[in-house]
């Protein structure tokens, strides 16, 4: 890493704090999302219809098709 690499990571707060403020809004959303928790729980309460790894033998994970 060199100074230069270093200065373009040296922002002021105030910017660093626009840019992130969309991607907290969406995770603030998110989070107070009433119906969150009934989604969390469908995997639990109906595991017969989730995909398992018998369900697509032929895909690795994080691998092109």
């Amino acid at each position: 890493m060199t100074a230069a690499d270093n200065a373009r990571l040296d922002v002021p707060l105030a910017e660093l704090l626009a840019a992130l403020r969309p991607g907290c809004l969406a995770e603030q959303a998110h989070q107070m999302d009433a119906l969150d928790a009934a989604f969390a729980r469908l995997a639990c309460e109906h595991g017969d219809r989730c995909s398992t790894a018998d369900t697509y033998p032929d895909w690795t994970p994080g691998k092109a098709a």
